[in-house]
């Protein structure tokens, strides 16, 4: 019985340094995973996760949690060592406090609204916004996936706008896109946007250079690059290009080309 029970408790710190790096590398890729699958699926789902960027602060969770931790167990591990649980201790430490930081700042840049002003859109975190006027204008019901669409439009009074003006460029107060009093439901302004899409098709015409990328990206989507529009969507290093079902106006992808020209990217998300 004693030697049934010393076995018992000496369990993982017998195990081979193998069996030990790869029973943490498969609960570090599980618990990855699952971190991955809710941004992709729920906090950024297609075609926010390049507008936004986050793949930056992402990496950085997948090297610690996925590459850092099981490589040091597989350095430190040895069966029977001393202090080994306090050495296993330290690693989950590590990969912890990298989880929580990168999941909490990931969470907070989530896109909570992505708004069409003027003739683009701008996709906003919830802090990007002032939480009292969203709550006034009525614009805090997020759906489950995705952000908050809605339509930014101008004041059509004078005064008002000339308020507008006045506030912005001398009280320097956000634009109409961060100010939901000036929002109204994305679905009832589809043909305002619409109106102000170009052809994705004039696009690979205006760049040559990016017409192979237009051509792939509309055939991942299924349809001729004459059937589709696009818009600029400004994202967190540069201006992109939204590609929008040209019957809803809704975002299908996003491709790296600036659409006013200036080409400094050499490929698509979302493929």
């Amino acid at each position: 019985m004693s030697n049934l029970t010393e076995q018992a408790t000496g369990g993982w710190r017998e195990a081979s340094k193998r069996r030990a790096f790869l029973t943490h590398l498969a609960i570090s890729a599980a618990i990855v995973g699952a971190v991955c699958a809710l941004i992709f699926f729920f906090w950024y789902p297609q075609p926010y996760f390049a507008i936004k960027g986050a793949w930056n602060v992402l990496r950085v969770l997948i090297g610690v949690d996925l590459i850092l931790g099981p490589l040091l167990t597989l350095i430190l591990f040895r069966p029977g060592k001393p202090r080994l649980a306090l050495d296993m201790a330290i690693i989950a430490t590590i990969q912890l406090s990298a989880l929580l930081y990168g999941t909490t700042v990931i969470y907070q840049e989530r896109p909570y609204y992505a708004v069409f002003a003027v003739d683009r859109f701008e996709v906003l975190a919830r802090r990007d916004v002032e939480p009292n006027a969203a709550a006034g204008a009525r614009f805090t019901s997020k759906p489950l996936i995705g952000p908050i669409l809605a339509f930014a439009s101008r004041p059509s009074d004078p005064a008002e706008f000339q308020r507008l003006l006045e506030e912005t460029l001398f009280e320097n107060k956000p634009d109409i896109e961060r100010r939901p009093e000036y929002w109204s439901r994305y679905e009832d302004s589809r043909d305002a946007v619409l109106g102000r899409a170009g052809k994705l098709s004039d696009l690979a015409v205006q760049q040559p250079a990016a017409a192979d990328r237009v051509r792939r990206a509309a055939d991942a989507l299924g349809k001729d690059s004459s059937a589709l529009v696009y818009v600029p969507v400004i994202g967190a290093d540069q201006p992109l290009t939204l590609v929008l079902d040209p019957e809803s106006a809704l975002p299908l992808k996003v491709l790296k080309i600036n659409p006013w020209g200036d080409q400094t990217s050499s490929s698509d998300s979302g493929r």
